[in-house]
């Protein structure tokens, strides 16, 4: 998969044969998000063209509505990553700025999805609105396709269990702990990607040395103990991992800590990506009465993670 930042980039590669292009955010490329790339794929396939995924950076209620903007499911480099996994020709980064929020619904289709993109197809969900103010649907695309001689799928909304799959929808399910739900919905299991960053080696002192991690994403789990699998270097790993704000050793901090104690493993990892999979939740943060307590606790978190692990296959 090609990545280009910016329509103009775009126009400047001159794709020859038909442009079938998947557009949305993609927060979180879950199962519904899934479909709408895949059917963009098959169609290109079918009629010898490109496959392109349009995505937007920032978010878009970064900048229409910063006060309301969402905790991000990915960063930018974890969704694109997530979509190359589908195969499509090229995913496109539009840089969402204010002149791009306020072009209008008849500007977005002329300028960008003819004059730039040329497309011959345009996948989206049927839900989707575009352009200033979101006063562009998929009614509005379907005229401007009939009168320009681009095709539109809009694909009706996926459901589970009665609800729609939406970024919005696992973002709750996430920060509320239920997990599996999530992963069911995301169709994979929930992780969070970060940087390996120093932390101040408690963690080897108590006889647990962890991977201090400074997540891409912004939408995390509830405070606790978990087993967990990490992808490092394309390996996995059975590990736990904490989230909280060590009570033990901090009276009060606002920052959270998310640590991690990966098994058979001690390899330099300071300023490397390593992506970790929440398996299951062990037990809740405590403040415990002495560092030796917590060294106990953590003797019986490990036996508890290597038990739940045994459960479940290498990859995550």
């Amino acid at each position: 998969m090609k990545i280009i930042k910016g329509i103009n980039n775009f126009s400047a590669l001159k794709s020859k044969g038909p442009v079938v292009v998947a557009i949305g955010t993609f927060d979180g490329v879950h199962s519904a998000h899934k479909r709408i790339i895949k059917k963009a794929v098959s169609i290109a396939k079918k009629i010898k063209g490109k496959s392109v995924v349009l995505t937007f950076y920032p978010h878009p209620m970064r900048i229409t509505n910063p006060g309301k903007s969402p905790a991000l499911l990915n960063s930018i480099e974890h969704r694109v990553a997530l979509i190359a996994e589908l195969n499509p020709d090229i995913c496109l980064i539009v840089d969402f700025k204010k002149s791009f929020a306020g072009m209008s619904p008849e500007d977005f289709i002329n300028k960008v999805l003819l004059g730039c993109l040329n497309v011959s197809h345009v996948v989206i969900g049927s839900n989707f609105n575009f352009g200033k103010n979101k006063s562009g649907n998929t009614k509005l695309l379907k005229k401007a396709a009939q009168k320009s001689g681009f095709k539109v799928d809009a694909l009706e909304s996926v459901k589970s269990s009665g609800r729609i799959i939406s970024s919005s929808f696992i973002r709750n399910l996430i920060e509320k702990g239920r997990l599996y739900e999530a992963g069911k919905l995301l169709g994979r299991k929930f992780s969070v990607l970060g940087t390996v960053v120093r932390g101040d080696s408690r963690g080897k002192v108590l006889g647990y040395p962890t991977a201090n991690i400074d997540p891409h994403q912004e939408a995390l789990p509830p405070n606790g103990v978990y087993a967990i699998r990490a992808k490092i270097e394309n390996k996995w790993y059975g590990g736990m991992l904490n989230i909280g704000r060590r009570p033990t050793f901090y009276a009060y901090t606002q920052k959270l800590f998310i640590e991690a104690n990966i098994f058979n493993f001690d390899k330099y990892l300071y300023g490397q990506t390593i992506e970790l999979f929440f398996i299951k939740k062990i037990r809740n943060e405590k403040k415990f009465a002495s560092a030796q307590l917590l060294k106990k606790q953590l003797q019986k978190d490990s036996l508890r993670a290597k038990i739940i692990l045994k459960s479940y296959s290498i990859k995550a």
